[in-house]
């Protein structure tokens, strides 16, 4: 059976952990974020448009007093400031021309907001990119700038943000993943591999990091320049773009603690997923694992 001949929710159940899943902002997720972010500065990559708008967005609305909007196209980023400052006149907004996956770049980024902050509360890394093709037709430069953008970009501006974070304070970082990583699809090699690399990236920088909270989370099926190119899947993006938005101001939040180290869906219900929380942390769930190998541990 091909892709395109499946519901456009397939995907929504095949990987559903609670038993009512979302596809908009719903009540009691705007509710349980309400003003969980007043005071704090935030770093968003892909801020631009998009899922990365949505989150700069809803942080926004959470009531962040700080924001400081990363990607490469800064008359997009503009265009996101001039929105933010529509929902709060107040907030201080900066706006970075960067390319995450170069070196001097992102310490420039880190100067930059240095400079103009002091230091960073909460990073989502939400810049990411998927190309397509076969591996033994496409060409290594783009097969790999897939890896360059979703995971080497992940590194360099987390990296940053650890620096930027004082070691007395409590940090939040949210990584847009995707249940890609879980999926076996011909000709998306380079997009699946460097999205269950985040999910792995996640755990290692939560391990390291006591004092961080870092969560990846997959952003729904959002129709996206990256989505309206893929013309087996596009059918799918039924998600609006305001859930991964709020989504990720959730997981960057003190109640969300459960989730260290983890993945979950913006689609899952934040209710019926906080009743397992238990569960979660009990059986050790929502982490990459092997199964079916015998352990002594």
């Amino acid at each position: 059976m091909s892709t395109t001949s499946l519901p456009s929710d397939y995907f929504l159940h095949r990987y559903q952990f609670t038993e009512t899943n979302h596809r908009d902002v719903y009540p009691v997720l705007q509710d349980v974020v309400s003003d969980s972010q007043v005071g704090k500065t935030v770093l968003i990559t892909g801020a631009s448009q998009g899922i990365g708008k949505g989150i700069a967005l809803a942080f926004a609305k959470a009531g962040a007093s700080g924001l400081v909007l990363a990607a490469r196209n800064v008359q997009k980023l503009e265009e996101t400031k001039a929105e933010i400052l529509k929902i709060n006149s107040k907030a201080k907004v900066l706006v970075v021309s960067v390319d995450t996956t170069l070196p001097e770049a992102v310490s420039a980024l880190e100067r930059t907001v240095k400079d103009a902050f002091g230091h960073v509360d909460i990073l989502v890394n939400n810049a990411g990119i998927g190309g397509r093709g076969l591996v033994k037709d496409i060409d290594v430069n783009k097969w790999w700038s897939d890896m360059e953008v979703n995971v080497k970009g992940t590194f360099l501006v987390t990296q940053a943000y650890l620096r930027l974070l004082p070691a007395d304070k409590r940090g939040f970082i949210g990584n847009v993943g995707s249940y890609a990583a879980e999926m076996v699809v011909p000709s998306a090699s380079s997009y699946i591999v460097s999205k269950l690399a985040v999910h792995r990236f996640t755990e290692l920088v939560s391990s390291e990091h006591p004092n961080v909270q870092v969560v990846a989370f997959h952003p729904g099926s959002v129709m996206s320049s990256i989505v309206a190119d893929m013309s087996d899947f596009a059918h799918f993006a039924q998600d609006k773009v305001g859930l991964p938005g709020i989504f990720a101001v959730y997981v960057c939040s003190e109640r969300a603690a459960y989730l260290d180290g983890r993945y979950a869906s913006c689609n899952w219900d934040v209710l019926e997923l906080e009743a397992k929380k238990d569960e979660i942390i009990s059986k050790d769930l929502l982490k990459e694992r092997l199964t079916g190998v015998y352990s002594t541990v």
